[in-house]
């Protein structure tokens, strides 16, 4: 009984929550004054956000009732999604908001999904890459390529593999350092052979920290390539604190976003605006509850202003 006493009254607070959120963030002026407003994305741009939903549904009915409103409440064109457990409740859940879509991956431990706006984007094709390499990819990645406002985009959500002692050991294949690191060089290596000259997008829960010295760096392929690839979320893991880390459980900032130079004009057309959404604040009334009906990871976004352009991926 008071489980339910509980979960009604945090019903209440996001019902009073969703009332003042229907105004968009203001795009040449962002109000990041509250970091928990969750109204992310704007009309005149591609707006994306990754999300670890930890083993969905967590804590169901709570868990899917809760997320039923808050998806949608980022104004987002596509959710990417890491760590679903029930295929089915997840299809249930998107089946129940209006406008909403979703492709997920066919293999893994977990499955990796994105979510995406039908109102603003079109799925030309999805697949999953990588499913006979579980030494890099656990879980391996989902693959789409999109199209908003007719512009196209190709989209890869994965879920690196986890834990590790943040040491790189060369002697050692399996390895989690090891594993993450091959999983970023042969990513590199995909896209330059099937999507050299395309606007690219790689999100979701990577494991691992991009602001670490090089001997302890799994990214370099990415990082070592700054006119090639840069993270959106690394102003963010620079300047890390308690306010601003994807993963709260141990201060750290491990899910990520990370663009080809195809986006980074987009990019800085948009105030280079990325966000570690504190959705914990206002939703549930406090992380306790929150990481028991929802998460242990908070939302990452990112906002592009995408300018037109001819050619096709």
């Amino acid at each position: 009984m008071m489980r339910k006493t509980l979960f009604y009254i945090l019903l209440g607070c996001l019902t009073l929550l969703m009332a003042s959120c229907g105004k968009n963030i203001n795009l040449t002026d962002p109000d990041i004054s509250d970091p928990a407003a969750l109204a992310f994305g704007t009309e005149e741009t591609f707006d994306i956000v990754t999300w670890n939903i930890e083993n969905f549904p967590k804590r169901d009915p709570e868990t899917s009732d809760l997320l039923k409103t808050l998806l949608p409440a980022l104004k987002a064109d596509c959710i990417a999604i890491q760590e679903v457990n029930n295929i089915s409740a997840f299809h249930s859940l998107v089946s129940k908001i209006p406008g909403w879509s979703y492709r997920i991956s066919s293999s893994g431990d977990t499955q990796t999904a994105v979510m995406y706006d039908t109102s603003t984007v079109q799925v030309d094709s999805s697949a999953t890459i990588f499913t006979d390499m579980s030494n890099p990819f656990p879980r391996p990645p989902l693959l789409m390529k999109i199209r908003w406002q007719q512009q196209e985009l190709v989209l890869i959500s994965l879920h690196l593999k986890a834990f590790g002692d943040n040491v790189i050991d060369e002697a050692d294949a399996w390895d989690e350092e090891v594993r993450r690191r091959y999983a970023c060089q042969l990513l590199d290596q995909y896209i330059a052979e099937n999507f050299g000259s395309s606007k690219v997008l790689v999100v979701g829960d990577m494991n691992d920290q991009i602001q670490e010295a090089e001997a302890s760096n799994v990214f370099l392929s990415f990082i070592g390539k700054p006119a090639e690839y840069k993270f959106a979320d690394m102003g963010i893991a620079q300047n890390l604190s308690s306010q601003n880390c994807s993963y709260p459980p141990s201060s750290s900032h491990i899910d990520h976003i990370l663009m080809s130079n195809e986006l980074f004009y987009d990019f800085s057309r948009s105030g280079n605006y990325a966000l570690t959404i504190r959705m914990e604040l206002k939703v549930v009334g406090g992380w306790f509850n929150y990481d028991k009906y929802l998460s242990d990871h908070r939302p990452v976004a990112a906002r592009f202003k995408i300018m037109p352009e001819t050619g096709t991926i």
